[in-house]
């Protein structure tokens, strides 16, 4: 009967068989015929600790690493750091000229507050409202005071922009004129007046309001302006001429005079040029604070309030954004670490958001591992791993811990490939970029039966099989196995500590001590 025993490195124990056997049948007939014995090579079963490992190869990285942002715009005025030194998170790395940007916020506060008031008066809001305003609300004019609509000529179905109105209180009218110095003098604010209209009779009550100081030069002398304000008891109108008398403690000044303007008066205007929908007042009306006056047709008037309304929250973030940067001119690390670039210097001109550097932090490191579909499933996370380096120390090691395992592999010479990520501390001599072999220990038993891995092979039935010694025969015992690496594996059942189990056989010459090996490794045939 001829039995075939197939174990791992198939070809090249076959290899070493036929060579042995050749040179053996050679010598055994350039001896006269004096065949050689062949004798079995053995070795013990003990007891012990078996430890199984899977093995890889790959590149150490830091297990962060940050680029080092520039948060403003503006010309670089120091820098505080180098490459390679290390720091800690938020430590400054340079800093950036607020120049630019303080004028830049002036401009953008003075432009949104003109803005604001524009847009105030064209919703009919107050400033602090134009930003959540329902822009519709601009197809309406409304009246920003009480008083009586002057000059309102817009029809329906007309094209209104700009002015489209006054709106004046006319319950009281101002009458300004010009005083000579002596007369001036005699002047206080406070003074009662009185006016005499020659449209009418009797007296209308007043006050002076206002007596400016400042000199208004005529054809021969100087003159004084002298503001009085008047009530309106409905009649009289801008324009109306009288006589004026001004009640001081040194006697009465009197002059000739005429009403000059209201006390106030507010233009309504047409923010947004549009067609009129609707008018709902006439000139001469009277309306009070919020009435409407007229209404603009949806359309372009309502496209131009929604872009001045974007544009005033634009104008927001503008300066928000300036603001912002001005709080960050000072450029710091994102991390605790090593300064690995580092692209700036003084009076350099940087970008808001750009790269300047990088920082990495060596202290904690990854090793990025790619294991065959075979070893995953042997992997776990939290498992020891033991890692070599070779630098200009020699081979130095350290420790890690499985920490990922990749959910899918890559095809890689026919087999799927696995990433495997193993985190570990850094002694102090491992750098990014560096070749590391990596042992990670996925399991671990003490005490427990072990025999030679060389012994061991198939049987015709497929089961695990090994040669026990006995006297000077071998006989086929099969085994149940448990862990196994490249040296032992444990016996699980079918063999007892101190059995000798046949590793090899080895050619003697009679006379010669020791011999030629006939098979070492993991293939024989016997017959």
């Amino acid at each position: 009967m001829r039995r075939v025993v197939i174990k791992w490195a198939a070809g090249l124990g076959a290899l070493a068989l036929l060579v042995g056997l050749g040179w053996w049948g050679v010598k055994t007939l350039s001896t006269g015929g004096k065949q050689a014995q062949i004798v079995m090579v053995t070795k013990p079963v003990t007891k012990g600790d078996i430890e199984v490992t899977v093995r890889g190869w790959g590149v150490l990285q830091a297990i962060e690493e940050r680029d080092i942002l520039c948060l403003a715009e503006g010309v670089v005025k120091n820098v505080f750091v180098g490459q390679g030194e290390r720091v800690v998170k938020d430590t400054p790395i340079a800093e950036i000229e607020a120049g630019d940007l303080e004028i830049k916020l002036k401009q953008k506060e003075i432009e949104l507050e003109m803005l604001k008031i524009e847009l105030a008066r064209a919703f009919g809001v107050s400033p602090d409202q134009v930003g959540s305003v329902d822009p519709n609300q601009a197809l309406v004019l409304r009246a920003p005071s009480p008083g009586r609509v002057e000059g309102f000529k817009v029809k329906e179905g007309e094209v209104a922009s700009g002015l489209v109105c006054q709106i004046v209180n006319d319950s009281k009218l101002v009458i300004s004129l010009e005083l000579p110095k002596t007369l001036f003098d005699m002047v206080k604010v406070g003074q009662e007046a009185g006016f005499y209209p020659d449209r009418f009779d009797g007296e209308t009550s007043g006050v002076v309001v206002a007596a400016d100081p400042t000199p208004i030069a005529r054809d021969q002398a100087y003159f004084y302006e002298v503001r009085v304000e008047i009530q309106n008891p409905g009649l009289l109108k801008v324009g109306d001429e009288g006589h004026l008398v001004i009640r001081t403690p040194g006697g009465r000044v009197s002059q000739r005079a005429a009403i000059t303007s209201f006390t106030s008066s507010q233009p309504v205007v047409a923010a947004f040029p549009g067609t009129v929908k609707k008018t709902f007042v006439k000139d001469g009306a009277r309306v009070k604070t919020g009435d409407p006056i007229l209404e603009f047709e949806p359309g372009q008037a309502l496209l131009s309030a929604m872009a001045k309304q974007m544009e005033y929250k634009q104008k927001v973030l503008e300066i928000e954004e300036i603001r912002m940067m001005l709080q960050n001119l000072t450029i710091k690390a994102p991390i605790d670490g090593t300064i690995m670039s580092l692209g700036i210097v003084p009076g350099q001109r940087v970008a808001k958001g750009s790269n300047v550097g990088r920082v990495a932090n060596y202290e904690r490191m990854n090793l990025m591992l790619q294991l065959d579909e075979m070893d995953v499933p042997k992997v776990a996370k939290g498992q020891r791993v033991e890692i070599t380096v070779w630098g200009p120390q020699g081979e130095q090691k350290c420790e890690g811990t499985v920490a990922d395992i990749g959910a899918s592999g890559q095809p890689r010479d026919g087999i799927g490939a696995f990433n495997i990520r193993v985190e570990l501390n850094n002694p102090g001599f491992l750098l990014p970029g560096m070749g590391a072999e990596a042992s990670i220990f996925v399991s671990r038993k003490e005490n427990v039966l072990l025999c030679p891995v060389e012994a061991l092979y198939r049987g015709d039935d497929g089961g695990w099989m090994v040669d026990v010694k006995e006297g000077k025969e071998r006989k086929p015992v099969p085994v149940k196995v448990g862990l196994m690496n490249d040296m032992v594996f444990e016996v699980l059942a079918g063999l007892t500590e101190g059995q000798e189990v046949v590793t090899g056989m080895t050619k003697e010459q009679p006379g010669q001590p020791g011999g030629m090996p006939v098979r070492s490794g993991p293939i024989r045939i016997i017959k």
